[in-house]
């Protein structure tokens, strides 16, 4: 059996949390954090950085950066990665990371917890041990990639979506299907990704640019507030619309609003609410009135995905390059037309 070098990274989140005066908030290192997980060291010899403690949500894409520096100074020097991250942001952190780190040569497996560590009926330890299982697995298959390890199951990183508040199966894989589970205490790898190892676009500055409006739709929307924001000129708009993409247009017209976009060379993505299925804008006249004004479709890709791609392809290429760029297939975060 091989013995890995292993890196843990402890970034905070739940997992790392203790009770404070004004709630949960993270306070413990990764040395402790493994304590209470003391049979991983049969995986092999594992390291820790304690990089930042933040609960997710005060994540932002500067930490994006620092996890991404991280990774990279650190990739010859170990077999596989183990991130310890707050759930709340962990899909957008998977996501980012994927379009970050083309063809990074290892194995890494974010996880964190729904209960903080120690706690009665807590799945952190759980989490932990499942984290190694799949990186011992996918470091003998020679697998690489970003995943997510929650409630036994391995999720490919830019497919992943927190769907649930409270129970401890919070990830979906979402239109994609699972990487691995763990079978009888065994970690069994089922679909091998297709990460590119180049993307069509150099990404290797890790500029990001979060200057992006998602904006969820509903019956009543006013096409006013829609105006609000185009004159704010963020760099790319998010549309959560309904459905298979549906945009109104009798009544609150967003039509108009959304050509101002067009001339103003902001890139206006549309989405779904619907969690499973994607858009497809071509179906109903709701969506092609909206192809006409130059929306581009986000297919089946998760909203976490779009926002972290768009975050890396705005400082990298033009508006008129967005749409193909946007559409085509990184590391699996799309499904590919026809």
């Amino acid at each position: 059996m091989a013995v890995y070098l292993f890196l843990v990274i402890s970034t905070g989140g739940t997992i790392a949390s203790r009770q404070g005066k004004d709630g949960l908030a993270p306070s413990l290192p990764g040395t402790e954090l493994l304590s209470y997980v003391p049979e991983i060291h049969r995986f092999g010899k594992i390291s820790i950085i304690d990089l930042f403690s933040k609960d997710s949500s005060n994540m932002s894409p500067e930490d994006w950066r620092s996890m991404a520096f991280c990774l990279l100074a650190e990739e010859d020097r170990y077999d596989g990665f183990l991130i310890l991250h707050g759930t709340d942001t962990m899909a957008y952190s998977s996501s980012a990371l994927s379009f970050m780190l083309p063809g990074y040569s290892k194995p890494v497996v974010i996880t964190g917890s729904m209960v903080p560590m120690g706690e009665p009926g807590g799945d952190g330890e759980d989490n932990i041990f499942a984290g190694f299982m799949f990186l011992t697995a996918m470091a003998d298959r020679g697998q690489r990639g970003i995943s997510i390890a929650f409630h036994n199951r391995l999720i490919h990183g830019p497919r992943a979506q927190k769907v649930l508040s409270h129970d401890s199966t919070a990830f979906s894989s979402i239109n994609y299907p699972e990487l691995g589970h763990l079978v009888e205490g065994r970690a069994e790898l089922g679909r091998r990704p297709l990460l590119e190892k180049t993307y069509p676009v150099d990404v290797s500055a890790l500029a990001l640019e979060p200057s992006i409006f998602l904006l969820t739709l509903f019956p009543g929307f006013r096409a006013r507030y829609l105006d609000h924001i185009v004159d704010a000129s963020p760099r790319a708009i998010v549309l959560e619309a309904l459905g298979l993409g549906g945009v109104p247009y009798l009544g609150e017209s967003l039509l108009p609003p959304i050509a101002r976009c067009r001339e103003k060379n902001i890139p206006v993505v549309i989405t779904t609410q619907c969690v499973y299925g994607g858009v497809d804008l071509s179906v109903y006249e709701v969506g092609r009135k909206t192809i006409e004004l130059g929306a581009i479709s986000g297919h089946d890709m998760t909203r976490e995905a779009i926002i972290a791609k768009l975050m890396i392809l705005l400082p990298a290429v033009g508006t008129d390059e967005i749409e193909r760029m946007l559409q085509s297939n990184f590391c699996d975060e799309i499904t590919p037309e026809g």
